[in-house]
């Protein structure tokens, strides 16, 4: 994944490095055990202090996100590791063996691995994601694209409840580490973002006297997409920020001669050519949701 900074930008650098990888974690253009380059050869590649990349790699550690080994570098976080002892078979022969136990017959047990296996009969998708304007933006895509019931919880209120055998547990991929941590018995879909990159190909640039309105009612959709126009060199006073949280919103966005949101914003400017879409999830990671 190309790494891009603009010194000059109302975004710190620290901040632009921490939004960049965070991005390229969750659209999956950065792999599970990516070496990432060096502090010393970010610093001199950019030609700013190590101690901003530091900063960075540190906060992005502190997530969770990548480790830093002393000694061999920065690599993008995986969770192999955690479940290197748990190889499926062991899994399934202790499955079984809870089955028996409790007194279901394998005629049982394959009954319901049947039935789960199946995509026919998944009748509904729920997401757990702690943030609440993400998971709404999340529920509208999977819906969408599905046309199967989805509905969403946070971490907490997902803990301890049981989960129907219809329905399928979703979550982003960058919360593949924290959820096989807190529910290692429970089979989870992990959605990929977006790739920035990728969506952008065949977009004709913005004029320089083109507004560019970015909307949305997640904050760090309209952070994320303002930090990538700046980095395109677009005029930061060309750019509208949008919350839709905020009153008078649509009034502003309807200022730009481009209007740059997320799926469920959309739905609120049926057939405006002005605007342009960006999903959250990628189309083959939903579709592997049927799978």
């Amino acid at each position: 994944m190309k790494l891009w900074i603009t010194k000059h930008s109302e975004v710190s650098v620290h901040d632009q490095l921490v939004a960049q990888i965070t991005l390229g974690i969750a659209s999956n253009d950065l792999k599970n055990g990516e070496r990432l380059p060096s502090t010393r050869a970010l610093a001199r590649r950019f030609g700013i202090h190590q101690n901003t990349v530091s900063s960075a790699y540190r906060e992005l550690a502190s997530r969770n996100l990548v480790r830093l080994k002393q000694g061999s570098g920065v690599f993008i976080s995986s969770s192999d590791g955690d479940r290197s002892h748990r190889t499926l078979e062991a899994m399934f022969s202790r499955f079984l063996d809870d089955a028996a136990s409790e007194g279901f017959s394998r005629s049982q047990v394959n009954e319901l691995l049947q039935n789960a296996l199946s995509t026919a009969n998944i009748d509904r998708f729920l997401i757990v994601e702690d943030d609440a304007a993400l998971r709404e933006i999340l529920i509208a895509e999977v819906n969408d694209k599905t046309g199967i019931e989805t509905a969403g919880v946070s971490f907490d209120e997902f803990e301890g409840h049981s989960v129907p055998v219809r329905t399928r547990l979703v979550a982003m991929a960058d919360e593949r580490i924290k959820f096989e941590r807190s529910y290692p018995e429970l089979n989870c879909y992990f959605l990929s973002a977006n790739s920035v990159p990728a969506a952008m190909t065949g977009e004709a640039r913005p004029s320089a006297e083109d507004m560019i309105a970015v909307a949305s009612g997640w904050s760090k959709f309209v952070s994320f997409a303002r930090l990538y126009l700046l980095a395109a060199s677009i005029d930061p006073d060309s750019i509208i920020s949008c919350l839709t949280t905020e009153r008078g919103w649509q009034r502003k966005a309807n200022q730009g001669s481009m209007i740059i949101c997320d799926s469920l914003t959309a739905r609120k400017f049926p057939n405006d050519e002005r605007v342009r879409v960006f999903p959250l999830v990628s189309r083959s990671s939903v579709d592997g949701l049927m799978d």
